[in-house]
């Protein structure tokens, strides 16, 4: 899956979790609070197969892009 793919599923998924629209780079980890992050680790989990460690999700949530290339580098179905 290239990471435009990614990128656009991530998109959706964050979009669901936290109920409003968000941009590639936008910084994001405002929009999160402690359930909603646990939502994206499942969510992200469930539909593209990779595991979001909890001691980095604070991190990872900074933007959708930050997201799509740990997605990426740590495979994906």
């Amino acid at each position: 899956m290239d990471k435009q793919t990614i990128q656009n599923q991530l998109i959706d998924i964050v979009e669901a979790v936290i109920g409003t629209r968000v941009q590639p780079d936008e910084y994001m980890e405002s929009l999160f609070d402690s359930m909603s992050k646990v939502q994206l680790m499942v969510e992200v989990k469930d539909r593209l197969g990779v595991t979001l460690p909890v001691d980095e999700i604070d991190a990872l949530v900074d933007s959708v892009q930050v997201l799509a290339d740990y997605v990426a580098a740590h495979g994906s179905r």
